[in-house]
């Protein structure tokens, strides 16, 4: 299995941190950076071989620090998006589209999730496309939140009104089959050529997809406990929470 991981944004929000280093690259304490953390719990996953990173923002230093892995029992290629400091991450999804020759997950480069997450995910779900879920009774504005229909997306959106919102997206799409992987990069495409849609994040991708009435399905996690997006600073304390429990699971 491949996982497809969106990384060439400039992580503006966690500045200074990010001026000199692109966000995978910030410490996240044991020694590891957050691209190191997320890469080593792939691995342990056993599920997923091939990770390819879509880069951009200072990304001959993500090449560099890669290249330590070259010899550790899993493939990573780059992708590079040039207009990663003016677009958003559908479009660096779809510098990706050529990579997507089979089934595959997409997620984005601030995510940190435990690693039973990524097995149960794969093992448990066949032929179609699911989106990770994580339940919770409380959203925040800038929560990406999702309405559900029954066990299937119905739309998701940092808009949606936290009353009306069933879950949270953590950030992790399955693609699975040969022809779910032809409807996304089908779909993928249609969406890049629209201007409007150039500073989309890439969840516009399964939205477009639910209205033209595609299922696709939600497949429920313990975000609360197994995930952790850094995304501003008091992320990263957060996220090195996690990572004890991880280490210990």
């Amino acid at each position: 299995m491949k996982i497809i991981i969106l990384s060439a944004g400039k992580g503006e929000r966690l500045y200074p941190l990010t001026k000199n280093t692109p966000k995978p690259l910030l410490d996240m304490g044991y020694g590891k950076t957050l691209l190191e953390e997320q890469i080593e719990r792939i691995q342990k996953s056993g599920v997923i071989d091939n990770i390819v990173l879509v880069i951009g923002y200072l990304a001959e230093q993500i090449e560099e620090k890669i290249k330590y892995y070259e010899d550790k029992g899993i493939k990573i290629t780059t992708v590079y998006n040039p207009f990663y400091d003016v677009s958003n991450n559908l479009i660096s999804l779809w510098f990706a589209k050529g990579e997507m020759n089979d089934s595959f997950l997409v997620t984005n480069g601030d995510n940190l999730f435990a690693v039973d997450v990524f097995v149960n995910f794969i093992r448990e779900n066949t032929n179609g496309i699911y989106l990770s879920i994580s339940r919770k009774n409380q959203f925040d504005n800038d929560d990406m939140k999702v309405k559900l229909n029954n066990e299937l997306v119905d739309f998701i959106s940092k808009n949606i009104e936290p009353e009306s919102a069933h879950a949270e997206s953590p950030g992790l799409l399955l693609v699975e089959g040969e022809r779910s992987v032809d409807l996304v990069k089908d779909e993928l495409d249609k969406l890049a050529r629209k201007p409007e849609h150039r500073n989309s994040y890439w969840l516009e991708l399964p939205n477009s997809l639910v209205k033209k009435g595609i299922p696709i399905r939600a497949w429920e996690f313990d975000g609360m406990a197994k995930w952790q997006e850094v995304d501003i600073h008091l992320d990263i304390t957060r996220a090195k929470k996690l990572l004890g429990i991880s280490r210990s699971i």
